[in-house]
């Protein structure tokens, strides 16, 4: 466990190490980073429960789900934030399409529940929930109500390939999965908004 923890921190210091400082509190968007932020938000990051928001699109349309897989580290030399989508998943096509997306935590978990449980199919989620969509400089949709928000440039895709299953995992997963293998987003952190 110990040797864990410490694989932990070494890898949110990796990914701090590309990073320079954000206040807490200001919402507008940072080119710089806080460290000492970053590396306790890396942490729990994607262990917070309920999960998160991956939202994607434009200003015509865009659709975000919740997610509870991903990870935070360092490729390329920079700082990234890893994601995994469905292909049968409404959002998928908007993944496809983008350069840019973004990821969001939540402190209200029903904000979580309802997005994980509608489809932006059958209608406007953020609607329904009352929240505010804003974009980034690059045109990425985000909430407003977001505690935090990363906001990535894709740098890699790619779907899960069956054949290079090395494990029962994957293969018993899948094994009538009706939304179909995921693909891998892999985007550059090029921006937060912390409030």
């Amino acid at each position: 466990m110990k040797t864990l923890r410490l694989l932990t921190i070494a890898v949110a210091a990796l990914l701090c190490a590309a990073c320079t400082g954000s206040k807490k509190g200001d919402t507008s968007m940072n080119t710089e980073y806080n460290r000492a932020q970053v590396a306790e938000d890396a942490l729990k990051f994607f262990n917070k429960d309920g999960g998160l928001l991956l939202a994607a699109g434009d200003k015509d349309k865009n659709n975000a789900m919740t997610i509870a897989w991903g990870g935070l580290g360092t490729l390329w030399q920079k700082p990234v934030c890893t994601v995994y989508v469905a292909e049968g998943r409404y959002t998928f096509n908007f993944m496809e399409d983008t350069k840019y997306f973004t990821v969001m935590q939540f402190e209200d978990k029903e904000v979580l529940k309802y997005m994980g449980t509608h489809s932006g199919r059958d209608g406007d989620k953020a609607a329904a929930l009352n929240l505010h969509t804003k974009y980034t400089k690059n045109g990425a949709p985000y909430y407003e109500e977001a505690s935090l928000v990363l906001e990535c440039r894709l740098m890699y895709k790619a779907p899960f390939n069956p054949e290079n299953f090395t494990d029962d995992v994957p293969k018993d997963f899948y094994d009538g999965f009706a939304a179909g293998f995921h693909h891998i987003y892999i985007g550059e952190i090029v921006d937060t908004i912390k409030k």
